[in-house]
């Protein structure tokens, strides 16, 4: 073989391992900064948004989320969304998925890391989270505009009742349950010094 072509050869191999890799899918239960990647059920995020009431005229904001299928979902519905993760390549499979259900223009993906992240524009969180990152992002929470609704999927925000406990059904497997929570007015979000939101 002549040694131009064997470079086009190796230089069209690279080429197809260079595209193989950024089409690389996540697997479930890979390490990430501060948790390991499981996906919500679809038939869950779905219940999570109906219980938080999502329509056009929310701007919904997921942190930690993974292939971004909250967002999707709710830019589906109409609403603005915020996707904020860690890993580089779930970021790319977010961008890639929500282009295909053509929402990329509602749903903006971010590497980044969530306890980091600007929130205070939300007016929902949708969230799968464990224990002690919520605990941890609680402060941030208690500092969001009164009436801001945060839809956990399976874990509950420790110190606070939920207002609705929601369960869904079909195909959810061991994450069935939600719990939404809406943000009360209190010293930490009622300042006069608050943005505009």
């Amino acid at each position: 073989m002549q040694p131009t072509n064997m470079h086009k050869i190796l230089g069209l191999a690279a080429g197809l391992l260079l595209a193989a890799a950024s089409q690389a899918q996540p697997v479930i239960g890979q390490a990430g900064k501060d948790v390991v990647w499981v996906p919500t059920p679809p038939t869950l995020v779905d219940k999570m948004l109906e219980m938080a009431k999502v329509t056009a005229t929310d701007y919904v904001i997921d942190l930690g989320s993974g292939d971004g299928r909250n967002i999707i979902a709710a830019a589906k519905l109409g609403a603005r969304g915020l996707s904020v993760e860690w890993d580089t390549e779930l970021v790319e499979v977010s961008r890639r998925a929500a282009a295909a259900e053509d929402v990329a223009d509602r749903a903006r993906f971010v590497e980044g890391d969530m306890f980091e992240a600007d929130i205070s524009k939300a007016t929902v969180l949708a969230l799968f989270l464990l224990p002690d990152n919520l605990l941890r992002l609680k402060p941030k929470f208690e500092r969001l505009r009164p009436g801001t609704r945060i839809v956990v999927n399976g874990y509950q925000i420790q110190g606070w009742e939920p207002v609705e406990v929601g369960v869904a059904g079909g195909d959810c497997g061991a994450w069935c349950t939600a719990y939404l929570y809406v943000v009360p007015k209190t010293a930490a979000n009622s300042g006069s010094g608050r943005p505009a939101q």
